[in-house]
């Protein structure tokens, strides 16, 4: 079990709920008694922190951090630099582009979920004219590889319901778990969207609603034989999206110029995974208006280190009181 640090101690058993947005409710920590009281939020952040040549920064403290919101000092009350159970989808563009480039795909894909530890889950959503989970989370990495192996190509891409679909699921084991854990999506597609029944706008909208980390895997298929002065209004669209849904939820964006470059790339999600900080606060200004905000996170001038981390969110809105009648 990580060790983390609660508004300055260090407790080992963590029980808290960690809700779509926020640790909300009776969240609990079983060591030294401490309680949070109905109605609490606490906004969670999953931080990288990397130097000027993209090192990553190790052995931070908690007063290392600086979090922002809306330009507002926000006091920690969360802080864990050890590792913290790990929630990965790995969602695979299996349209009929990807059939040569399966097996590949496959032997990659199941080298990041070898990597997975004890506690980790993995998930495998496929993408093809529609979204579908053939493994949904589970600690068993074979049956997480099996799934991989099991996949076939066919059809059109529906990526942004892929996307839709695996956050959606991912708000969902938020509510009905109440460990801490980190969720991440391995996004791997060739092709642009041609069939889903979502938009780029919904699949960001619910992004900003829950915290999970994209990372996206862009293999230059169809698109990448056009050269780039050349890409249609589309091809710019989709890399465009896909980049700001990484960027938005603090992930990052891989343009492999061929499949061999896949290992290389999950191995390099993985070490990035290995070394990151889980920073929670209450904000200072209660959120119940439903508006986004910006949060921004710093570290210190000591350090020489960049923090990346989602770019904000959207503040729970409090449902509107039932009007007062006379006789009540």
């Amino acid at each position: 079990m990580a060790h983390v640090n609660f508004t300055g101690r260090i407790v080992t058993g963590l029980v808290v709920a960690f809700g779509a947005l926020a640790f909300r409710g009776a969240a609990r920590v079983d060591a030294q008694g401490t309680h949070f009281k109905s109605g609490v939020e606490m906004v969670p952040l999953t931080v990288t922190v990397t130097d000027a040549t993209g090192k990553y920064i190790t052995g931070l403290r908690e007063d290392d951090f600086t979090v922002l919101e809306d330009g507002v000092q926000q006091p920690l009350s969360f802080f864990a630099s050890d590792a913290i159970p790990l929630d990965l989808a790995l969602v695979l563009d299996t349209s009929s582009s990807m059939r040569a480039d399966l097996p590949l795909v496959q032997s990659a894909a199941c080298g990041l979920v070898r990597k997975l530890r004890d506690a980790d889950r993995g998930a495998v959503v496929e993408v093809k004219d529609s979204a579908g989970i053939p493994q949904p989370f589970t600690t068993d990495r074979a049956r997480i590889e099996a799934a991989i192996h099991g996949l076939s190509t066919s059809g059109a891409t529906a990526l942004y319901d892929g996307l839709y679909v695996v956050l959606k699921e991912f708000e969902r084991e938020r509510h009905t778990t109440q460990e801490v854990r980190r969720q991440v999506l391995v996004l791997l597609s060739d092709g642009l969207d041609n069939k889903s029944h979502v938009t780029f706008e919904d699949v960001m909208d619910l992004a900003h609603r829950v915290n999970v980390n994209i990372y996206v895997i862009a293999l230059e298929g169809a698109a990448g034989l056009v050269p780039r002065n050349a890409r249609d209004d589309s091809v710019l669209r989709a890399e465009y999206s896909m980049g700001a849904v990484s960027r938005e939820t603090g992930g990052r964006t891989f343009f492999p110029k061929t499949t061999r470059d896949l290992p290389s790339i999950y191995n390099a999600i993985a070490q990035e995974l290995a070394n990151q900080y889980e920073l929670g606060y209450i904000p200072v200004r209660p959120g119940a208006d439903g508006a986004f905000r910006r949060v921004m996170v710093r570290v210190s001038a000591r350090t020489d280190g960049v923090a990346r981390t989602r770019s904000g969110y959207y503040a729970q809105r409090t449902p509107a009181a039932a009007p007062w009648a006379p006789g009540h």
